[in-house]
This record gives C-alpha cells, structure tokens and sequence, in this order.
C-alpha cells in the first residue's frame, strides 16, 4: 500500500522527508511506524502498536494506528516547541533587576 492510498482509506498524511512503515510484531500485534527520511537510512519518530483481529479490516487497523501515531507525535512536536520557547526563560531572576 502507498502513501497515497494509506491517506485516501483516512490517515494523515504526513510532512514531507516523513512515510509510514508498518511492521509485524510478536502476539498478533502490528506496529505502525512514523518515519523520518535521512540520505541513507530512516529513523523511527513515533510508532504506535495496532492488533488487527480487534477491526473489520485490516486496512481500518493500520489507517487507526496511523492516526494514533500522527496524534502522538504531533503532540510530541507541540510539547517540544513549547519548551524550547521556554528556554528563553531559564536562569535566575534578580528582584533587583541585576544579573
């Protein structure tokens, strides 16, 4: 499955130099992977587990673990971004105004 079907069945479709990578695991578990392009090999961002037995179809199992792993990073990214804008805050502040 491309990424243009896995966001036409409803998953979110990511930024570019990011795919998705869905892999099996142990116990009858998927593992749905958010992925970040490098030059020669790609490092795992986010990934999110998914038993495909408890939907309809396997496609609505990967396209769920998809949006759960696009929520989760995303939420990652926002939190992220929030502390480096605090960092401008770090340090000590004088009462006095000095350093």
């Amino acid at each position: 499955m491309s990424m243009a079907e896995l966001v036409a069945a409803g998953a979110p479709e990511l930024p570019e130099g990011y795919f998705y990578r869905v892999r099996e695991e142990s116990f009858g578990l998927l593992n749905v992977e958010i992925r970040r392009q490098g030059r020669w090999f790609s490092t795992r961002v986010e990934s999110c587990p998914v038993r495909p037995g408890s939907w309809p179809t396997a496609e609505e199992a990967v396209v769920a673990a998809c949006c759960r792993a696009a929520e989760w990073w995303g939420r990652q990214r926002s939190d992220a971004e929030a502390l480096k804008a605090a960092r401008a805050w770090h340090g000590d502040h004088d009462p006095k105004g000095g350093k």
